[in-house]
């Protein structure tokens, strides 16, 4: 018999942070205006921390944690991810300890006020990647020492563990076609440290689906982020017993605009548009990019007849930049 994604997924327990189904809508105004049936699944909206795909992850990356008996939880950088692991953390009874680059003053004040909202224990250290790296070890170190069952985070949450999260996510969109007969021809979503577009591909090859999943990067070029992509989601693959076709894995890096972190005018002008017909906020650095590929996309007609789906991985409308 056969194994589901569901069956695959059961051995690997999840912290049950974020809110299920689900949440998947048509998008009436953007539909009209570009010709073209478009949803959105509302990644930006799981119900807990400050939402979006990093959630995801850390409901596995955590939910591992606990099974592992950690105490403590050590992460890098103050991202989307980290702020989001801080309130994850504080929600399972977990110390969170975060490296942060430059010092205190440098941080955005926001993401100050966030972390200290979540009683995260901040470590500044000058910003260079090999200072970083050691202040990592040695906060590690200091916390074993104090016989705490440490459990590290990759930045971004972007391993094997938390690709899991989009392998999942991927069935929940078939069982919404399954439910609602609404079939996707394609998924495209922003793709940066390769945790969603690994997880996604993995998903669409267990299912052996023909819906395409295109990738939007945020940051780097073509062959640099298939090779990012291709490895997490071979790790991801073998975890689950499973192989990965590379053919799958479908990447677009013609919306990156002036480099990561920096808005494009394309992506500032879907963002408009999401805001004005959908009453949706969408961020600089990654969804905005990703809904000017797909604007783009509909306009020139390289979707097909649909309906596509396009994936909110949320970015807090760029409030931390």
């Amino acid at each position: 018999m056969t194994k589901t994604i569901s069956d695959c997924l059961a051995p690997y327990q999840r912290a049950n942070l974020i809110q299920l189904p689900v949440i998947i809508h048509r998008l009436p105004r953007v539909s009209l205006q570009f010709g073209l049936e478009i949803y959105v699944l509302r990644d930006d909206l799981t119900g807990f921390g400050l939402g979006g795909n990093k959630t995801r992850k850390l409901d596995f990356l955590l939910g591992d944690a606990l099974v592992r008996k950690a105490t403590a939880v050590v992460t890098t950088k103050a991202t989307s991810f980290s702020r989001n692991a801080a309130a994850g953390a504080a929600a399972c009874g977990l110390k969170f300890h975060v490296v942060l680059p430059g010092t205190e003053s440098d941080q955005n004040p926001l993401s100050r006020a966030v972390f200290a909202k979540w009683g995260a224990r901040c470590h500044y250290e000058p910003d260079n990647r090999t200072a970083l790296d050691n202040r990592l070890q040695s906060v590690i170190a200091s916390l074993r020492d104090q016989a705490e069952e440490v459990y590290v985070l990759h930045p971004g949450g972007s391993d094997a563990v938390g690709a899991l999260s989009y392998v999942r996510v991927f069935d929940e969109i078939r069982q919404y076609s399954e439910q609602t007969g609404v079939h996707f021809s394609h998924i495209l979503h922003s793709t940066s440290s390769a945790g969603t577009q690994a997880g996604l591909v993995v998903g669409q090859c267990l299912a052996r689906s023909e819906t395409q999943v295109l990738g939007i990067s945020a940051s780097r070029s073509r062959p640099e982020q298939f090779e990012l992509v291709h490895e997490l989601a071979q790790s991801t693959a073998r975890l689950l017993g499973k192989q990965v076709d590379p053919d799958k894995i479908i990447i677009d890096d013609g919306f990156v605009g002036p480099g990561y972190a920096c808005a494009s005018r394309e992506g500032e002008a879907a963002s408009q548009i999401f805001a004005e017909l959908e009453g949706i906020l969408l961020d600089p650095v990654y969804t905005g990019k990703a809904a000017a590929a797909l604007l783009s996309y509909s306009k020139d007609k390289l979707l097909g007849s649909g309906p596509v789906l396009f994936i909110h991985t949320g970015g807090n409308a760029g409030l931390y930049y």
